[in-house]
């Protein structure tokens, strides 16, 4: 993932990754948070992963409840079934109001990079649900 985001080439200086736990102190043990300082003075992106089934619990029932809200559990139980079914997590912390153009950009290719590699979906709360191409699998406000 960082070799993805350093050859993206979003930024005009190589952004400063840190990974934790880092690689010499994980052994086995994979990444649970990912921090992107892209631009002196700007909130880094952050990632959170998460692959306990209980840590993200409410965060999967939070996405259904979205769907059964919109009146879409039916018309979408396919998408609930791949909800119910998700082994891990993987939450963007993003200044949506001091991101620049170059971070979203990244962060719109991130996420589709991760959906392909890892063959995931794209949660938006209170938007909807996308594909790895960001294309719209559901949409949830008008």
């Amino acid at each position: 993932m960082a070799h993805f985001i350093e050859e993206g080439a979003y930024f005009e200086s190589p952004p400063r990754l840190t990974v934790t736990p880092s690689s010499s102190q994980a052994g086995d043990t994979p990444w649970t948070e990912l921090k992107i300082e892209y631009q002196a003075r700007k909130r880094p992106v952050l990632l959170h992963r998460e692959d306990n089934a209980k840590e993200f619990a409410e965060d999967k029932q939070e996405a259904i409840e979205e769907l059964q809200h919109a009146a879409l559990a039916k018309k979408h139980a396919a998408l609930i079934s791949r909800l119910e079914d998700t082994r891990q997590l993987i939450v963007f912390e993003i200044d949506s109001k001091g991101a620049t153009e170059d971070c979203w950009e990244m962060v719109d290719n991130l996420e589709g990079w991760i959906a392909r590699e890892w063959k995931g979906l794209i949660y938006v709360a209170g938007e909807g649900f996308y594909d790895a191409d960001l294309k719209p699998l559901c949409k949830l406000a008008g």
